[in-house]
């Protein structure tokens, strides 16, 4: 007895094509039930009369595929991948085969060859029980903000962070850079170089670190950090997110340059932060944005220009200090003395305004005035002889204080009294 190995469309074709060959429905009911034309069902009954149930199953079954690849092909292929992509996903091994490599692959024939030579494991889709925020509508409208500190250089350079903005809208990257570590001038010089480029946002989205928010002792949040009070005095709004799935763009975002980019960065043999930064800017946030970037609902762009504000102004770190009484203020251990020729008139325990740029300057405020100020090793020796002259002087009765007088009197007429 003849054996057939049929697909379960096919299987179900069996019945119907009996019921036409014995006459018992006609071909309009066939082509209805098999979703078929009534030209199609007229040319398979004829094979079916001819040949019976094979003429249902299709002539390629079991035979080589004429668009399969060179058997040589695929074992070069996987050799590469073993030798210089062996941690590469599917969709990555074949983009770099092709740029690199000159070999085009399709990513799934790649997956397939890949999971039956033990190189790929599929992974398990797990279930995502968090409902999504939408996109905002427009390029501009929010933009994510967060840093990640990770092994970028794998073992060729300790970790370093790598600051990402990343707009909701259009998931478009909008700026990239490494720094030593996620501190609060890192941020604004990261900020400040991205608003430059675009223009101001109408708000930043980021978690609750503490160079976002103020989280000791400050219910009412009246309290705000220096990279708050940057965004205030520019208009920008910051919002904190309640938990990593509510910025779920820039997290997806690390995940994916935490695979990709570091391998781009083993490549191209690069082991230091300058020359990843290079790099970001020259080459490869064009490039990602051409994969992953998709289009907003609106076209509107709703970065606003920089009329009126003065950046470097804005970004530093600002800070209150006291003017001590011999006319020094100290600021993050050194010392500085004001000068005698001010714009403005400074006293003695006045309290004045400490901006330090990103660049590291030191200046200092009072009334809106920037006023003269010097650094010393110490205090001046004239300064420090008051001081202790103020200190250790003692108080000497004169000769007729009746202190004096109390000890000439008798001894003897004290006791008696």
């Amino acid at each position: 007895m003849e054996t057939f190995h049929m697909a379960k469309k096919e299987l179900n074709q069996v019945s119907v094509f009996e019921n036409l060959k014995n006459k018992k429905i006609k071909q309009r009911e066939a082509a209805k039930i098999l979703a078929l034309s009534i030209r199609q069902i007229k040319r398979k009954l004829k094979k079916y009369r001819k040949f019976g149930v094979a003429s249902l199953m299709h002539k390629n079954r079991g035979r080589p595929s004429n668009n399969r690849l060179d058997e040589k092909l695929i074992r070069k292929i996987l050799e590469l991948v073993r030798t210089k992509y062996v941690d590469f996903g599917p969709s990555f091994a074949a983009e770099k085969l092709e740029e690199i490599d000159k070999i085009k692959i399709n990513s799934e024939t790649l997956r397939l060859k890949m999971i039956k030579e033990n190189l790929w494991k599929p992974k398990i889709k797990k279930v995502n029980r968090h409902y999504l925020r939408e996109r905002k509508e427009s390029f501009g409208e929010m933009v994510q903000v967060d840093g990640s500190l990770h092994c970028w250089f794998e073992n060729r350079a300790s970790a370093c962070t790598l600051l990402a903005f990343i707009d909701d809208a259009t998931s478009r990257v909008l700026h990239l850079e490494f720094t030593e570590g996620e501190s609060t001038l890192t941020l604004m010089k990261a900020t400040k170089k991205y608003l430059l480029e675009y223009g101001r946002p109408a708000s930043l989205y980021s978690d609750r670190g503490g160079i976002y928010k103020v989280n000791i002792h400050n219910e009412d949040e009246e309290k705000i950090t220096q990279y708050k009070r940057a965004l205030d005095e520019i208009d920008i709004k910051l919002i904190w997110a309640r938990s990593p799935q509510a910025k779920g763009r820039v997290e997806r975002l690390f995940e994916t340059l935490q695979d990709r980019l570091v391998k781009e960065l083993r490549l191209r043999g690069i082991s230091d932060i300058k020359k990843a930064n290079e790099f970001l800017e020259a080459e490869y946030i064009e490039n990602h944005n051409q994969k992953f970037a998709v289009l907003a609902k609106s076209e509107a762009n709703l970065h606003r220009p920089f009329k009126g504000y003065d950046l470097d102004r804005i970004f530093c770190l600002k800070e209150d200090r006291n003017v001590a009484s011999d006319m020094t203020v100290r600021y993050k251990s050194n010392l500085f003395l004001l000068s005698k020729k001010q714009p403005t008139l400074v006293f003695a325990k006045n309290q004045i305004e400490v901006w330090e740029s990103l660049d590291g300057e030191i200046t200092f405020h009072l009334r809106g005035c920037q006023i003269n100020m010097r650094k010393i090793d110490e205090i001046p020796i004239k300064l420090s002889n008051i001081r202790e002259a103020r200190e250790k002087s003692l108080w000497i009765p004169p000769a007729n204080h009746p202190w004096r007088n109390y000890q000439k009197r008798d001894i003897s007429t004290l006791v008696a009294g």
